[in-house]
């Protein structure tokens, strides 16, 4: 096993699909995780307690009371989140399965569940405002994935760079345009996020429309790089229902 390079920026998601076992871990310089299983939550952040290491494509992500491996579950995506040719952001999308354990108060869980996970190289963190990552899924082989990154000087979502991917059972399906509209609650919690995937070409384009709903108000860890929020959400997709992440950070606050 080894470490992350601190240059490289890691996010992941997970979550099972009745929506009860929940999580989200962001690296951006420092780890950061937050777990959930009903109403019980527990986040850590810092090296010192979460040990994030590669092991082989997959991660391992330790620390007090969870033990977890994350292995990719399907083909390598590799995709570029800015829409401006001239920036130097790449990355990957990617279909996963979490297992491991994860213990909250006197309970330990045995976990195997469905995840998403997004690596991305050449982001300043220095220059970020937030990040935002949605995932959900209505079954193990059928997925989504947005993330949207806004600079720290824009205030819309006009400014964000933001990449999607869907997840079918014969494969992943590039998303064009993606466009998400998040909700907050009064306390700025995300409450719902409705999103918008166009793929296909010219008259052939279209949109898939999927919305998620917070279930939960979910729990808080922080860094001295970022603070994240990780809320667990439901999913409704193509008419079925699931479940699934959103994964909120904030820079240089």
């Amino acid at each position: 096993m080894s470490a992350i390079s601190p240059t490289r920026f890691r996010a992941l998601s997970f979550g099972e699909l009745d929506g009860r076992l929940w999580g989200g871990a962001l690296w951006a310089g420092e780890p950061a995780v937050v777990f959930g299983i009903g109403d019980a939550t527990v986040a850590a952040a810092g090296a010192e307690a979460v040990d994030w290491s590669l092991d082989g494509r997959g991660w391992r992500l330790r620390g007090d009371g969870f033990d977890l491996h994350m292995e990719p579950g399907g083909e390598e995506l590799d995709h570029d989140p800015a829409p401006d040719p001239g920036q130097t952001v790449s990355g990957v999308e990617e279909l996963c399965r979490v297992q491991g354990t994860l213990t909250i108060g006197s309970d330990t869980h045995r976990v195997d569940c469905v995840g998403v996970r997004w690596m991305l190289d050449g982001v300043d963190v220095t220059g970020l405002g937030s990040l935002r990552a949605v995932s959900g899924w209505v079954a193990d082989d059928q997925a989504l994935a947005v993330l949207a990154l806004r600079p720290r000087a824009a205030s819309t979502h006009g400014d964000d760079m933001i990449a999607a991917t869907l997840f079918d059972p014969g494969g992943w399906v590039s998303v064009g345009d993606p466009r998400m509209s998040t909700t907050y609650t009064a306390d700025g919690l995300p409450a719902i996020a409705n999103l918008e995937l166009w793929i296909g070409d010219g008259e052939e384009e279209y949109p898939r429309r999927a919305a998620v709903r917070a279930t939960g108000p979910g729990a808080a860890a922080q860094t001295a790089p970022f603070g994240l929020r990780v809320a667990p959400m439901s999913c409704h997709a193509r008419g079925h229902d699931g479940a699934g992440v959103y994964v909120l950070a904030t820079f240089g606050q």
